[in-house]
Protein backbone atom coordinates (compact mmCIF):
# COMPACT_ATOMS: atom_id res chain seq x y z
CA UNK A 1 0.00 0.00 0.00
CA UNK A 2 3.08 2.69 1.07
CA UNK A 3 4.56 1.60 -2.16
CA UNK A 4 1.85 2.09 -4.45
CA UNK A 5 1.05 5.80 -2.72
CA UNK A 6 4.44 6.69 -2.87
CA UNK A 7 4.69 5.97 -6.35
CA UNK A 8 0.78 8.23 -7.02
CA UNK A 9 3.03 10.46 -5.49
CA UNK A 10 5.69 10.83 -7.45
CA UNK A 11 4.21 10.66 -11.10
CA UNK A 12 1.70 13.26 -9.49
CA UNK A 13 4.81 15.55 -8.60
CA UNK A 14 6.80 14.52 -11.52
CA UNK A 15 3.54 15.75 -14.11
CA UNK A 16 3.07 19.07 -12.42
CA UNK A 17 6.78 19.59 -12.39
CA UNK A 18 7.04 18.83 -16.07
CA UNK A 19 3.84 21.30 -16.89
CA UNK A 20 5.14 24.01 -14.51
CA UNK A 21 8.24 23.79 -16.46
CA UNK A 22 6.45 23.71 -20.33
CA UNK A 23 4.60 26.84 -18.42
CA UNK A 24 7.82 28.66 -18.30
CA UNK A 25 9.16 28.26 -21.82
CA UNK A 26 5.99 28.44 -23.75
CA UNK A 27 5.30 31.97 -22.25
CA UNK A 28 8.33 33.10 -22.37
CA UNK A 29 10.13 31.10 -26.04
CA UNK A 30 12.84 33.19 -26.23
CA UNK A 31 13.97 33.49 -23.25
CA UNK A 32 16.86 31.65 -21.37
CA UNK A 33 16.96 30.15 -17.70
CA UNK A 34 19.07 32.13 -15.11
CA UNK A 35 21.27 30.69 -11.87
CA UNK A 36 19.74 33.24 -9.15
CA UNK A 37 21.57 33.92 -5.75
CA UNK A 38 22.51 37.06 -3.63
CA UNK A 39 25.55 38.48 -1.57
CA UNK A 40 24.14 39.57 2.14
CA UNK A 41 26.38 42.86 3.42
CA UNK A 42 24.32 42.95 6.12
CA UNK A 43 25.14 41.82 10.18
CA UNK A 44 21.65 39.71 9.62
CA UNK A 45 21.09 36.66 8.46
CA UNK A 46 18.70 36.60 5.43
CA UNK A 47 16.06 33.71 4.95
CA UNK A 48 13.59 32.62 2.71
CA UNK A 49 13.91 34.90 -0.41
CA UNK A 50 11.96 34.89 -2.81
CA UNK A 51 12.35 36.41 -5.93
CA UNK A 52 8.88 36.27 -8.59
CA UNK A 53 7.65 33.48 -6.77
CA UNK A 54 10.79 31.07 -7.11
CA UNK A 55 12.51 30.26 -3.23
CA UNK A 56 16.01 30.97 -3.90
CA UNK A 57 17.08 30.43 -0.02
CA UNK A 58 18.93 32.22 2.46
CA UNK A 59 22.17 33.11 3.51
CA UNK A 60 24.49 33.94 6.25
CA UNK A 61 25.41 37.70 7.60
CA UNK A 62 28.06 39.06 5.20
CA UNK A 63 28.06 36.11 2.89
CA UNK A 64 26.40 34.71 -0.25
CA UNK A 65 23.12 32.68 -0.41
CA UNK A 66 20.54 31.37 -2.28
CA UNK A 67 21.61 29.82 -6.03
CA UNK A 68 18.13 28.18 -7.94
CA UNK A 69 17.90 27.72 -11.08
CA UNK A 70 14.40 28.26 -13.24
CA UNK A 71 14.32 32.40 -13.37
CA UNK A 72 14.12 33.29 -16.95
CA UNK A 73 16.48 35.92 -18.28
CA UNK A 74 14.02 39.19 -19.49
CA UNK A 75 13.61 38.58 -23.36
CA UNK A 76 14.03 42.45 -24.70
CA UNK A 77 17.04 43.92 -23.91
CA UNK A 78 15.53 47.30 -24.53
CA UNK A 79 12.81 46.70 -21.86
CA UNK A 80 13.87 47.39 -18.09
CA UNK A 81 12.55 44.35 -16.15
CA UNK A 82 11.57 44.69 -11.87
CA UNK A 83 11.44 41.92 -10.04
CA UNK A 84 9.60 41.12 -6.89
CA UNK A 85 11.92 40.21 -3.92
CA UNK A 86 10.43 39.41 -0.68
CA UNK A 87 12.67 38.00 2.39
CA UNK A 88 13.38 37.80 6.18
CA UNK A 89 16.02 39.30 7.93
CA UNK A 90 16.42 37.00 11.48
CA UNK A 91 19.41 36.57 13.41
CA UNK A 92 22.37 39.10 14.37
CA UNK A 93 25.95 38.03 13.82
CA UNK A 94 28.76 39.25 16.28
CA UNK A 95 32.34 39.38 14.42
CA UNK A 96 34.42 39.58 17.64
CA UNK A 97 32.19 36.70 19.35
CA UNK A 98 31.87 34.73 15.97
CA UNK A 99 28.39 34.10 17.04
CA UNK A 100 24.52 34.92 16.21
CA UNK A 101 21.97 36.36 18.87
CA UNK A 102 18.45 35.39 18.40
CA UNK A 103 16.12 38.56 16.78
CA UNK A 104 12.49 38.71 15.47
CA UNK A 105 12.28 37.61 12.22
CA UNK A 106 11.27 40.94 10.09
CA UNK A 107 9.37 40.13 6.62
CA UNK A 108 10.58 42.52 3.83
CA UNK A 109 9.34 43.31 0.28
CA UNK A 110 10.52 45.42 -2.89
CA UNK A 111 10.29 45.65 -6.09
CA UNK A 112 13.57 45.52 -7.80
CA UNK A 113 14.43 46.86 -10.94
CA UNK A 114 17.39 44.75 -12.77
CA UNK A 115 20.24 47.29 -13.51
CA UNK A 116 20.35 48.04 -17.11
CA UNK A 117 22.23 47.72 -19.99
CA UNK A 118 21.75 43.92 -19.85
CA UNK A 119 24.45 42.22 -20.94
CA UNK A 120 24.24 39.87 -23.93
CA UNK A 121 24.59 36.37 -22.71
CA UNK A 122 23.13 36.23 -18.99
CA UNK A 123 23.78 33.31 -16.66
CA UNK A 124 23.39 34.63 -13.77
CA UNK A 125 21.09 36.98 -11.87
CA UNK A 126 22.10 38.36 -8.57
CA UNK A 127 20.68 40.34 -5.53
CA UNK A 128 22.95 42.43 -3.34
CA UNK A 129 21.11 43.36 -0.09
CA UNK A 130 22.73 46.41 1.98
CA UNK A 131 22.57 47.29 5.39
CA UNK A 132 20.84 50.65 4.47
CA UNK A 133 17.81 47.99 3.32
CA UNK A 134 18.19 48.94 -0.07
CA UNK A 135 18.17 45.65 -2.92
CA UNK A 136 19.89 46.01 -6.31
CA UNK A 137 19.49 43.18 -8.87
CA UNK A 138 22.12 42.85 -11.97
CA UNK A 139 22.51 40.16 -14.64
CA UNK A 140 26.10 38.52 -14.87
CA UNK A 141 26.89 37.02 -17.94
CA UNK A 142 30.18 34.85 -15.45
CA UNK A 143 31.04 35.21 -11.69
CA UNK A 144 29.33 36.96 -9.67
CA UNK A 145 30.92 40.40 -8.33
CA UNK A 146 30.97 41.27 -4.89
CA UNK A 147 30.70 44.36 -3.98
CA UNK A 148 31.26 44.68 -0.72
CA UNK A 149 34.41 43.12 0.99
CA UNK A 150 33.73 41.36 4.31
CA UNK A 151 34.64 43.36 7.33
CA UNK A 152 37.85 42.34 8.62
CA UNK A 153 37.74 39.91 11.65
CA UNK A 154 35.09 38.00 9.84
CA UNK A 155 35.52 33.85 10.22
CA UNK A 156 32.85 32.34 8.68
Amino acid sequence: MIDTMKRHWIKALGISGLAAITGCASAQPQSRSVSTGFFNYTNRYIGDVVVDGAWIGGGDAYGMGGYAQGLMAPTDPNRRATLKVQWIVADSYDIASNKYTRMPDEKRFAEVPVAWPYPANPRLLILHFYPDGRVEAELEENQPKRRIPKPPGYQR
